[in-house]
């Protein structure tokens, strides 16, 4: 949801999460993958998609 560029709001809503735990996770995803914002993220898992 991140990487279609929802919001951390939207995703919170449809998820049932609070802002802080998507921000959470986020971090936690841009970490292992190596990227700084959601632009990166789009692109990092359109490359992993690519490897498989």
């Amino acid at each position: 949801m991140a990487a279609a560029g929802n919001s951390s709001k939207k995703i919170s809503e449809h998820l049932t999460l609070s802002v802080r735990t998507v921000d959470n996770h986020l971090q936690h995803i841009y970490l292992k993958l190596g990227v700084r914002a959601r632009a990166d993220l789009a692109k990092a898992l359109e490359y992993e998609a690519g490897r498989q």
